[in-house]
């Protein structure tokens, strides 16, 4: 399995990335990121994950519509971990992303990143295709599937597939952004048991002048699970 993983890593690297990527004259137009976020409390989909501050390092290469990066998040209190690898490409106005979730059980003993064994990883494949034209009108809609990993109907051993369907509204006032949001789970899966509403509410973000040259983005969300009930805010720093 880890030789698979590896050809299919090195398939689609092949495929997304622009072929005169590495050449001299392309240097120009590539540019590398890095972006550190602290919150309150790591919100994903509707769950809550970890009981302590998040930090959250990223690392992002570009080349025109395509990118990839690596992103990670740390409860302080060592109760969640993540490290995840992704590859993205822009076609007009549909992003189309691959992500590799790698979620260990915490507290972590061993850091198996290289177990890709059906059953015994704790790696997740997830494709994700979002549409978003914020030119024209504010509506946007996230589909997600995982297609690999640790997804697995424990009764037949096979991947349920779990898919995220979100469709939100993103609005402007002034400085401050808005995004209303409702996501679903369209059968049984990872997040419900069911057919089920497990991600709805809204996140509010804004730049503040804090100096000449420094602008800190605040960003809180609240969500609620109504598959389960469960309410959580957490509040963000963009660094």
């Amino acid at each position: 399995m880890k030789r698979l993983s590896y050809f299919v890593s090195l398939y689609i690297y092949t495929l997304l990335i622009p072929q005169d990527v590495l050449g001299q004259d392309s240097l120009s137009a590539q540019k590398i990121s890095l972006s550190l976020d602290i919150y309150s409390k790591h919100l994903w989909r509707g769950f809550s994950n970890g009981t302590s501050i998040s930090i959250q390092p990223g690392f992002q290469y570009n080349y025109h519509n395509f990118s990839a990066g690596i992103w990670g998040a740390y409860a302080i209190d060592g109760s969640y971990t993540e490290l995840d690898l992704y590859a993205s490409y822009t076609i007009g106005n549909i992003e189309v992303m691959l992500f590799d979730y790698f979620c260990p059980v915490n507290p972590v003993q061993t850091f198996n990143f290289f177990e890709f064994r059906k059953g015994r990883t704790k790696h997740t494949l997830d494709l994700n295709v979002v549409y978003s034209n914020q030119s024209k009108h504010p509506f946007s809609l996230h589909l997600a599937t995982m297609i690999f990993g640790d997804d697995l109907n424990t009764d037949t051993g096979n991947n349920y597939y779990s898919t995220y369907i979100e469709p939100a509204l993103n609005l402007k006032y002034n400085k401050t952004r808005i995004k209303l949001f409702a996501g679903f789970s369209p059968f049984k899966g990872y997040y419900a048991a069911n057919i089920s509403l497990i991600n709805t509410g809204l996140s509010v973000s804004r730049k503040f002048q804090i100096a000449r040259k420094f602008v800190l983005p605040v960003n809180t969300i609240i969500a609620l699970n109504p598959s389960n009930g469960k309410l959580a805010i957490s509040l963000g720093l963009n660094i």
